[in-house]
């Protein structure tokens, strides 16, 4: 890994960052570039967006406003006997996913294969037969099959057709897959998602695996990047350590840093784009991890678990994740999931154990060894979970994937055209908008 930890400052009046490059002499790279390309944030965006500078032979820094690499990828114990993923866990898309390949090269760890019986639902009473879950499974799948054939910019529930008795955990998985309740969310966005069917969770970590990448990376941590400022040639990067020059800057923080105004933009596209970024905001979307001495007999060889509780407009959704020390691990988004977060971790412990005992009984509360919980939408650095386009906001989105805003230009999962909410796609986005701001600085 990287050195971490802040970097001092130059000496001299440009009271730049001292990022291994000259900053009084600006050393000329081989390709000529002057000054470096920026990049701001240090996650799957980031790190494309400097794996590309580095194959092109590009002067290039990543400035990471925490003390880690990896950003919504993020593996670590927080409390439980094993570490897991707190934010990205699946190859999604894993047939065309480019991370699969870093994957491989890496020694990373995937089930590329489901179980015989990898869902699991248990509604008022009981677990679903076959012919259930091939009921439950049907309405999921009209579901889905409406919103991608509707290609309108309303919110989801509009296009959707009636789901009777399953209509609760048809909301509570667009909920979760889009990133914020399913009415807050454009079905034409959701739609713009090219899903191949094939997802494979990373079983020794995706934040282990984001973190490897950046091995060797010009990545500097603890650098809280404030302010952009673009000029003809390139563009002034503000930070809490010193100004820093660039030949061009590539912001990765997330929609809703951007939106809120963490960080300052001259006036120009850039900052222009970067106000109307609350038309595709990142969601809530939260995990409550269960340490278990050991997983109840009902739940061999499976993948999910979804409970479904009469009179409740929301399931309840379980990954289990077995081994020496199985996890259980209770998703939730949407607005539910805020009031829960706003409440705190005891509060959202609370409900994902409720739930639990509802379909298990009060014994199952006894092999809970040690709880986490997990909370991107209070974190400053993320404030929230991956983007959607709000309705009536689906054009715009694809729109700013392809503005041009100079020298100041933005990559992430919001900006990915098909991958969006997803490690891979804020990945391609970062390779891409490099590649691009390469062409532009050497012209």
């Amino acid at each position: 890994m990287p050195a971490r930890g802040n970097r001092g400052l130059c000496e001299g009046d440009c009271a730049a960052l001292h990022i291994g490059i000259q900053c009084s002499a600006r050393r000329h790279g081989a390709s000529g570039m002057t000054d470096p390309i920026i990049i701001v944030g240090a996650g799957a965006a980031g790190i494309g967006a400097a794996l590309e500078c580095r194959e092109r032979g590009l002067p290039y820094v990543v400035l990471e406003a925490s003390g880690r690499v990896g950003g919504r990828a993020y593996t670590a114990a927080a409390g439980l006997p094993e570490a897991w993923d707190h934010g990205c866990h699946w190859l999604h898309c894993a047939d065309e996913n480019p991370l699969v390949a870093w994957a491989d090269r890496l020694g990373a760890r995937y089930r590329n294969h489901e179980g015989e019986h990898a869902f699991q639902v248990w509604e008022d009473g009981a677990f679903l037969d076959d012919a259930g879950i091939r009921d439950y499974d049907r309405a999921v799948t009209r579901a889905f099959d409406a919103v991608e054939a509707s290609g309108a910019d309303v919110p989801i529930p509009d296009v959707l057709p009636d789901a009777g008795r399953w209509a609760p955990s048809v909301n509570l998985i667009f909920t979760l897959m889009a990133g914020d309740d399913a009415g807050d969310v454009s079905a034409s966005g959701y739609a713009d998602y090219r899903d191949t069917g094939h997802n494979w969770p990373v079983l020794s970590g995706y934040g282990r695996l984001i973190s490897a990448m950046a091995e060797g990376l010009n990545i500097r941590t603890g650098v809280a990047v404030r302010g952009v400022a673009q000029r003809g040639d390139g563009a002034t990067v503000a930070t809490d350590q010193g100004d820093l020059e660039g030949a061009g800057v590539i912001v990765t923080a997330s929609t809703s840093v951007i939106a809120r105004g963490a960080i300052r933009f001259s006036p120009g596209p850039a900052a222009d784009l970067a106000a109307a970024l609350d038309r595709v905001p990142c969601g809530v979307y939260e995990k409550v991890a269960f340490a278990m001495d050991a997983l109840p007999g009902e739940l061999a060889q499976s993948q999910f678990l979804s409970i479904q509780q009469g009179g409740h407009d929301l399931a309840t959704n379980f990954q289990i994740v077995p081994g020496s020390n199985p996890v259980m691990l209770c998703h939730m988004g949407g607005k539910d999931a805020h009031a829960l977060v706003m409440a705190g971790p005891e509060a959202m412990t609370d409900y994902a154990r409720g739930a639990l005992i509802t379909a298990f009984g009060t014994q199952i509360a006894d092999r809970i060894t040690a709880t986490a919980t997990t909370s991107w939408t209070n974190d400053p650095l993320f404030l929230g979970s991956y983007s959607h386009a709000r309705p009536g906001s689906a054009q715009f989105r694809r729109d700013m994937i392809d503005a041009d805003t100079g020298r100041v230009a933005f990559a992430g999962e919001a900006f990915s055209p098909s991958w969006q909410a997803t490690a891979h796609g804020a990945y391609a986005s970062g390779r891409h908008v490099a590649a691009r701001m390469a062409a532009q600085t050497l012209s």
